[in-house]
């Protein structure tokens, strides 16, 4: 017995001196980091807008430009970037974490996974439960509602960004896209508890209805209708698929120009059968759940009744990816631009006719800020 627990103790301690020692000693080596997606899945998250801004974010100019905007770091947020990256670059950590996760997948019966990113649900469904890049089940509980002066901030800033595009010759409308929990509340765990069904994406909806005349498109009804022709979002990713995206859009398109179309109408390519989306990457189990199918709009097979010979500037979030593959079946010109990213100077560079902002609704609270207003 006293032997077993020697080496069980050694076996421990090897295990946990080991890695960290291997993650320096290849750190200090010139090969690149051990990649989370493969290069099938970065080229569709990147038609997504997944990647492609992420990844500016991180490096090259757009890192220089936060040097000269940002105050210096302090040495604690030194110390805490370089313990982040350590752990990011730690040796086996893809596979630790897939190993973890399903531990706890066999440990439960399948039931629960062990992530701090991942939430899986029924039917094969997986949900977004980060705490640092929105708050998706907050919202799905409806614990975080909007105060009356929070949603009167942002219809102020809307209205008075639509007052100051009209005076441009310029048209403003807005989306929020709901979150995945939302609409396929039925595959939530039975374990989250919903306080109220409103969620905060909603009860911003209700609001400037009821208080402004503004085009706020919160396209849940129609995904709801729509949902059981298709899957709307993808099983093992946060996003709306592309056929989710058409829904959102036409939606806007009844809303302002009086026009519709169903999803029978126009044609969608399958291109891939097989995706695994960012929530399986995050949790480790990419190479189990590949399960998604990734569909295609065929611009050409837009009803020609709608098209507008218009130039739009699409300014959003990773969701707005699709919607503005969308958009180039029904607009003369598209252009998609990350909120973050965006600026003022944009507007004189695209001269666009429509503008329309896209926040997913975890982050919907952005609406307050005045990023279109010089």
């Amino acid at each position: 017995m006293k032997n077993r627990d020697k080496w069980i103790t050694i076996a421990f301690l090897v295990f946990i001196l080991v890695i960290p020692l291997v993650t320096v000693a290849r750190n200090m080596l010139p090969q690149q980091q051990e990649a989370g997606l493969t290069d099938a899945e970065k080229a569709v998250l990147e038609k997504n807008g997944t990647l492609t801004k992420d990844e500016e974010h991180t490096g090259g100019q757009a890192a220089a430009a936060q040097q000269s905007v940002f105050p210096a770091e302090t040495g604690f947020a030194r110390l805490q970037r370089s313990i982040n990256n350590f752990t990011d670059g730690l040796f086996g950590r893809t596979k630790l974490i897939a190993f973890n996760t399903e531990l706890t997948s066999l440990l439960t019966g399948g039931t629960y996974i062990e992530s701090t990113q991942t939430l899986k649900g029924k039917n094969n469904m997986f949900f977004y439960k980060t705490e640092n890049d929105g708050h998706p089940i907050w919202d799905y509980m409806g614990i975080n509602h909007f105060s009356e002066e929070e949603m009167a901030a942002i219809a102020a800033n809307l209205l008075a960004t639509r007052e100051h595009l009209g005076a441009k010759g310029i048209e403003f409308y807005t989306m929020c896209v709901p979150n995945k929990e939302i609409i396929y509340a039925e595959n939530m765990p039975d374990t989250i508890a919903r306080v109220n069904e409103v969620s905060r994406g909603e009860q911003l909806a209700d609001y400037l209805l009821a208080h402004t005349d503004l085009v706020f498109v919160y396209p849940k009804d129609a995904l709801m209708a729509n949902k059981d022709k298709i899957q709307l979002y993808y099983s093992t990713d946060s996003h709306s698929n592309m056929v989710g995206s058409f829904v959102n859009m036409q939606e806007l398109f009844r809303i302002v120009y009086g026009t519709h179309a169903e999803i029978d109408s126009v044609k969608f390519r399958t291109d891939v059968m097989d995706y695994a989306g960012d929530l399986v990457v995050m949790a480790g189990l990419d190479e189990k759940y590949s399960i998604d199918t990734v569909y295609a709009f065929e611009p050409d097979s837009a009803d020609e009744a709608q098209y507008h010979d218009q130039v739009l500037l699409f300014v959003g979030d990773s969701f707005g990816g699709f919607l503005s593959q969308v958009c180039k079946g029904y607009y003369r010109e598209v252009y998609w631009e990350d909120a973050r990213d965006f600026q003022y100077s944009m507007l004189d560079r695209y001269n666009p006719d429509v503008v329309i902002w896209e926040r997913a609704e975890r982050y919907c609270e952005a609406f307050a800020e005045p990023i279109m207003i010089k």
